[in-house]
């Protein structure tokens, strides 16, 4: 019997059990990747059958438990290739409505996750002189939005982690960028809107629709592999031509 194929590493993706995290893992382990999810829940994990998806039930906001899952995956002899940071939330509050909790749990989990995130799976990288991460950033971040200034604080830290992240990595052989969605398909949004206000933002969309998961797991698998090999730094904004600026 002949051995099965070697992956293309591992790549570990946050927020993985729905949404965007859900669509990327499907798609990565499609194209030959293994993948460490990782989320509060398996949610939609349990519709893939792979023998190189692991998951790991931990919050991003939780040091240790990411440490782990990296150290975990390494011991099962595989090496760390990839960081895919998608979880995330929003709650839409008007500004002066907006308390400290509110506040603080949208930088914890939209900007700190990351933060960790990018700190647990790094020294891995290191070692092996080589790695690529994908942040999640939003246009909001340059637009800004009714109800949302939390959010948008949130996701414009993420680009400025980014950009210092790759300056600091980038003779390591390590590549960050991030992607910055428009308007997506996910239950992000869904959560607060219902089907027509979510498609009635298509009209305001040079292509005429609003984005889809997949449109994002694309993104992310172009900054992943070889053919981005020169690009560092930058924020790939995934919009269908809306936000030009």
């Amino acid at each position: 019997m002949s051995a099965a194929p070697a992956t293309k590493g591992s790549v570990v993706v946050t927020g993985a059990a729905s949404g965007i995290g859900f669509a990327t893992t499907g798609l990565l382990l499609a194209q030959g990747y293994r993948v460490v999810a990782c989320d509060l829940a398996p949610g939609r994990l349990a519709e893939l059958e792979s023998p190189d998806l692991h998951f790991d039930a931990l919050d991003v906001r939780d040091a240790t438990a990411l440490h782990a899952s990296v150290a975990g995956e390494e011991a099962r002899g595989h090496a760390i290739v990839g960081l895919v940071a998608c979880a995330g939330i929003i709650t839409r509050t008007p500004y002066l409505e907006l308390n400290e909790e509110t506040f603080d749990r949208h930088l914890d989990i939209n900007l700190k996750g990351p933060f960790l995130s990018c700190q647990a799976v790094l020294p891995a990288m290191k070692r092996q002189g080589r790695g690529s991460i994908v942040l999640f950033s939003s246009t909001i971040a340059r637009a800004g939005s009714i109800k949302g200034a939390h959010y948008a604080a949130s996701k414009g830290g993420v680009l400025g982690l980014m950009r210092s992240l790759a300056l600091e990595t980038a003779r390591e052989g390590i590549r960050v960028n991030a992607i910055s969605p428009g308007v997506t398909d996910t239950p992000m949004p869904r959560g607060h809107a219902s089907d027509e206000e979510v498609h009635a933002k298509a009209a305001k969309v040079p292509l005429g629709r609003i984005g889809q998961p997949d449109d994002m797991a694309q993104a992310v698998l172009f900054l992943l592999g070889e053919d981005s090999s020169y690009v560092t730094g930058q924020d790939l904004r995934v919009s269908g031509g809306a936000n030009l600026f």
